[in-house]
């Protein structure tokens, strides 16, 4: 089912300005040492309105514009624009149910000052077929208690807000919002990365975790994570692509002397990047319309995205010389950041195997 974007005509859209961009990219490597949270810049970008564009569905037509900003950021820090795309998410999400519960959440999120947790990879993998539901729910007298553990998510902090899916003891499936402050909430340890080490990631453990009626965003679950998704997966296209932007810049200007054999690389992955940025915004502006993206075409930019990101971050440091191999270096750390990309759910594995089963 299509949901139609409300088309609000837009005299002034929002964009992230260069001062902005500069701060993020002056504090990179102090995120990347783990020195700093990546949460830093967020009440700055909700004071530009730049959290919630588009949302939900590409409402107003501006979920282009949300591209921009998360490309943007990646080009400058993988750490900031991936805590920004699961806050993003989250207010999608909210903004979907569109629940006065959510409403109320969803305005603590666009200022930044809240950040969202997307604990949904589970739910996106039971709504393909290829897993289940982490988290188990019992119906009590106004609600739910909620129990279980989810493997991996970010903006762990004790004043987020989380989106996860439960599955009752009847079979049925649901959406719902959680404040991570809750009892009977327990955040694990932040893991040790290779990158994105300041984005609070970790498991999460609920222990009978009361959720509200109020509190459950849609019951209607496959139809809820499919109308959600294409925004799931054009805001992750967008990270793959701000971030590979940076790598190929950089790569170009180490074709010199003998790594001039790399030219033909470069511009070979530098024509793939311009095709998928091309298509990125094109499928953005289409999502919630009558001419919304087919799932195969979503999964294959998604994909190919992933695979240039990775690409690009090769190549700079193939160029880059002995400062490639130094830890503290952009080169070193955008190279790092790219290893997460295929394994950020959906997974490379995980979208090559449902490309397999699509129509």
């Amino acid at each position: 089912m299509t949901t139609t974007a409300t088309r609000a005509p837009q005299t002034s859209v929002p964009t992230i300005d260069e001062a902005l961009l500069e701060d993020i990219r002056e504090h990179a490597s102090a995120l990347d040492r783990g020195e700093e949270q990546a949460r830093r810049s967020f009440p700055k970008l909700g004071e530009r309105g730049l959290l919630d564009l588009g949302a939900p569905h590409n409402s107003g037509g501006n979920l282009p514009a949300q591209v921009d900003v998360i490309r943007a950021v990646a080009r400058e820090c993988m750490s900031s624009a991936f805590a920004l795309w699961a806050t993003r998410m989250t207010i999608e999400y909210l903004r979907a149910a569109g629940t006065d519960t959510a409403s109320r959440w969803t305005d603590e999120l666009a200022t930044g000052n809240r950040l969202g947790v997307t604990g949904m990879a589970s739910a996106m993998k039971d709504v393909a077929g290829c897993g289940s539901v982490d988290l188990s729910a019992t119906e009590v007298d106004g609600g739910y208690t909620i129990s279980g553990s989810l493997r991996w998510a970010s903006n762990l902090y004790n004043d987020s807000l989380m989106v996860s899916a439960a599955r009752a003891g009847d079979g049925s499936k649901f959406v719902f919002a959680l404040p991570l402050e809750r009892d009977g909430v327990s955040l694990g340890k932040p893991f040790g990365l290779l990158g994105l080490g300041s984005t609070a990631s970790s498991f999460v453990t609920l222990d009978e975790v009361f959720v509200s009626n109020d509190e459950v965003l849609s019951r209607n679950f496959e139809t809820f994570l499919r109308g959600i998704r294409p925004t799931f997966l054009t805001l992750q296209t967008a990270m793959c692509v701000g971030l590979a932007s940076k790598s190929l810049v950089e790569a170009r200007e180490g074709l010199v002397g003998v790594n001039s054999v790399f030219a033909a690389e470069v511009d070979t992955t530098g024509g793939r990047h311009a095709l998928i940025e091309t298509t990125t915004r094109r499928l953005a502006a289409s999502v919630g319309t009558e001419e919304a993206p087919r799932p195969k075409e979503l999964l294959s930019m998604r994909l190919a995205a992933a695979e240039v990101a990775t690409a690009a971050a090769g190549l700079e440091i193939r160029t880059a010389g002995g400062k490639g191999y130094a830890s503290a270096t952009p080169a070193s750390r955008r190279f790092r950041e790219a290893t997460f990309i295929p394994v950020q759910s959906p997974s490379e594995g995980q979208l090559r195997w449902e490309l397999s089963q699509a129509n």
